[in-house]
């Protein structure tokens, strides 16, 4: 399997004339529906403090209030004054309109037309600009791998609890018409396969995401399963100790989460494919069925050999937030001071 070997903590450098001032501080959120990761990096991208909170869901203005209160806690763990914050990133699930920062429906936050962005801005005193969870995860991958690599065009796919892709082409996030590129999870791939939360049958997410892992685990191990306990990561540490049934749930699994790989680059024809979200920390006992899979695949079609190279696709470090990160580049884009 090939792999991201990059220094996490080596970022590029800001021109000192670009910066606002010396002090300036840049804010990154990733806002999902159990916690909230903050980080707050200097103007040479230095991290200098990362914690993780609980998010409050039971109002919007709850959620503001505990944001607040944590972006505090981590302004004084880096010994820093949150009023030097220039500008945040912010990463939502959901629908989102970056050019108001309205979190237009965040189901997960219990949030539908609430200007996130225009109220964190007003508390924190600087811009806040909103996007797309897994599309700000793309940019901080897209980041992540410049440090190693000279690349333009980059495919993000996480696998979690859902399914989607985010994409950085020639340089920039690209959400499409509407703002839902990269919504692969929703293109059906089997014609008689599970239901999918949107209404259709067989959908990538429904057949390859955590959900599918358990509920195909749970139908080959029959009354050895409890479905209370079951869930996606039990099912990856239990082939990790070599059940044979979890193995093979996996096994069946991967094909499908390789076709995923396989639509992003017969679509992007990208430069590279990472790959992250929840089911993907289980590390090689992820990815190596996957690899197996997308072997197979290559082996029956020689465009599928000259489109798919392995060496293309790797795993996010599961110690890297591509959220935070990405919120962070999308702050400094907006701003003017990065540009691709």
């Amino acid at each position: 399997m090939s792999a991201l070997t990059l220094n996490q903590d080596t970022s590029p450098t800001i021109p000192a004339e670009l910066a606002p001032t010396d002090k300036a501080l840049y804010l990154g959120l990733d806002i999902g529906g159990t916690k909230t990761a903050i980080l707050i990096v200097d103007a040479e991208l230095h991290p200098l403090s990362r914690i993780t909170r609980p998010t409050e869901i039971s109002h919007p203005d709850e959620m503001v209030a505990a944001i607040l209160q944590g972006v505090e806690e981590a302004s004084a763990m880096a010994g820093v004054d949150p009023t030097d914050i220039v500008a945040t990133g912010a990463a939502v699930p959901g629908l989102v309109i970056p050019e108001s920062g309205i979190a237009a429906l965040a189901v997960n936050l219990n949030l539908e037309d609430f200007p996130l962005g225009p109220v964190l801005a007003a508390e924190l005193g600087s811009p806040c600009f909103l996007e797309n969870d897994v599309r700000l995860a793309a940019l901080g991958a897209y980041r992540l791998a410049r440090q190693s690599e000279s690349i333009r065009h980059l495919a993000y796919l996480s696998i979690g609890t859902g399914i989607a892709a985010g994409l950085v082409l020639n340089g920039q996030l690209y959400r499409g018409a509407h703002g839902m590129a990269g919504e692969i999870g929703h293109i059906v791939v089997e014609a008689n396969g599970y239901l999918c939360g949107c209404g259709l049958q067989g959908c990538l997410e429904a057949m390859a995401a955590g959900p599918a892992v358990a509920r195909l685990a749970r139908e080959l191990m029959g009354s050895r399963s409890d479905p209370a306990d079951l869930d996606g990561a039990t099912v990856y540490a239990a082939a990790g100790r070599g059940d044979p049934l979890a193995k093979e749930a996996i096994q069946r699994i991967s094909f499908y989460q390789a076709k995923a790989i396989q639509f992003l680059a017969m679509a992007y024809d990208a430069d590279k494919i990472i790959l992250g979200g929840g089911v993907t920390k289980a590390g090689p006992v992820f990815m190596d069925p996957v690899l197996s899979s997308l072997q197979s695949i290559r082996e029956s079609s020689p465009l599928a050999r000259t489109m798919i190279n392995p060496d293309k696709i790797s795993l996010l470090p599961p110690d890297y937030n591509a959220g935070t990160w990405g919120a962070v580049s999308l702050a400094q884009q907006k701003l003017g001071l990065i540009n691709k």
